[in-house]
């Protein structure tokens, strides 16, 4: 009887072990840093939520589709004309996912306006509030909500922008594949 109650409880003590040993581990892995996530985003996220409604604007395709924007400098050089040129070529690479997004360039009082002549983009005015986040220069995804989702940082050398932009779609693919809205 001496030896059936040791090994029951040699049973239990290692069935315990075998589920809290993991636990442990996991723990002490997360706690002193170990562990480094992964992210497969190429853009910046921008947190906290952000929304047109909240910087004072209005969103003209709101609950209809995606935008995918560009926020037009005061001068468009040759790289400025190269990233409205992706803009477009962006949204024609989109395939079947072309109809739930919009091309947009947010213009501020300063923008080169010159630029959106001849372009199938519809120009959004921006706040003072959208410029303290969003800075001249950069790609921006918003979502049918009005949610400003991703950004995509100023860049200041030619080779650099079809890679951004090759980014800026698989980031975008990859939302309106998740996505219920658009």
């Amino acid at each position: 009887m001496t030896n059936r109650i040791i090994k029951g409880r040699l049973i239990l003590i290692g069935l315990v072990l075998l589920f809290a040993v993991p636990v442990f581990v996991a723990k002490a892995i997360l706690v002193n840093q170990w562990y480094q996530p992964g992210v497969t985003n190429r853009g910046i996220l921008i947190e906290p939520r952000v929304t047109y409604q909240t910087l004072g604007m209005t969103n003209p395709f709101a609950s209809k589709q995606w935008q995918l924007g560009y926020v037009l400098p005061a001068e468009c050089g040759a790289i400025c004309q190269q990233q409205m040129h992706l803009l477009q070529q962006s949204h024609v690479a989109l395939g079947k996912y072309q109809d739930n997004v919009a091309p947009v360039v947010f213009v501020t009082p300063d923008s080169d306006l010159a630029q959106l002549y001849d372009r199938k983009v519809t120009a959004i005015e921006v706040s003072a509030q959208f410029l303290e986040l969003v800075e001249a220069s950069e790609y921006l995804i918003v979502d049918p909500l009005g949610q400003l989702v991703m950004r995509y940082q100023k860049l200041s050398q030619p080779e650099e922008l079809v890679e951004q932009s090759q980014g800026l779609l698989a980031d975008l693919r990859k939302m309106l594949k998740l996505s219920r809205l658009g």
